[in-house]
């Protein structure tokens, strides 16, 4: 009967509602540090969200982008815990091996960014320079200064199934974008990955860093690994607050 077929075709529509709901919200493409945030709202952006692009719409309500005058920037920006993040990471990523950096060195390094205007001043002066010189003074950096390879800042993109990163019935991949702060192969070929965290670390709580940052790191090791065909024999993560390297082990 018509009444009967009704039936049927609301039921085969609960169906299929139930058995794809949980693919609701999850995008086809993320980024690593999306992956980690506990907001799901953050989970379009990209790893470099910090632009300098002001949006405005206009009469017929299409969007207009700007840059901002460089001295209404100095002006109006703020310095967030992800900004200094972003700014330890371009001073790592200046350094010379082939250095021997003074405290002075760092802060010199540090002005002459600001003065080609790479940074600004409110940039440069929330710069620790200590905590990037304390760097230089490690055994990786040793380490380092003796690497037959050394990569910084290497982007890359890796397939994870949904239902590892949300805990869902999802089985579909998602393309996962990345950047491996620095990788390098040592004097005696291990390949060594390792990653600057600027997070605040109260003292002798070192284990809970590495357990907030491991899901990153792996997804890192897995990515470099399938890269270069090769295992990675270390992993750290290097705590900028502590001026430690700490390995995670699995």
């Amino acid at each position: 009967s018509d009444e009967k077929e009704k039936k049927i075709e609301e039921k085969e529509n609960l169906d299929f509602e139930y058995k794809y709901k949980d693919y609701i919200n999850i995008p086809t493409k993320t980024s690593v540090t999306a992956i980690i945030s506990e907001d799901k709202n953050k989970l379009n952006i990209e790893i470099n969200n910090d632009t300098e692009i002001d949006r405005v719409e206009d009469e017929n309500n299409e969007e207009i982008k700007f840059n901002i005058p460089k001295f209404l920037k100095d002006n109006i920006e703020e310095i967030t815990p992800s900004k200094k993040g972003t700014l330890v990471h371009l001073c790592m990523k200046c350094l010379d091996i082939n250095k021997n950096y003074s405290l002075d060195d760092i802060k010199n390094m540090i002005e002459d960014l600001r003065e080609k205007e790479i940074i600004t001043e409110k940039e440069a002066e929330s710069i620790n320079p200590l905590k990037i010189y304390e760097f230089t003074k490690t055994n990786i950096w040793e380490e380092l200064k003796l690497a037959k390879e050394i990569h910084k800042e290497e982007p890359f993109y890796i397939n994870v199934p949904a239902n590892i990163i949300y805990k869902n019935d999802v089985y579909e991949n998602i393309l996962v974008q990345g950047i491996i702060d620095l990788y390098y192969i040592d004097k005696d070929g291990n390949l060594i990955l390792l990653d600057y965290k600027t997070d605040y670390v109260p003292k002798g709580e070192e284990s809970n860093l590495i357990e907030k940052h491991r899901k990153q790191l792996m997804l890192y090791k897995e990515a470099l690994e399938n890269a270069l065909n090769k295992k990675v024999d270390k992993v750290y993560i290097y705590s900028v607050y502590i001026g430690k390297a700490l390995e995670i082990l699995e």
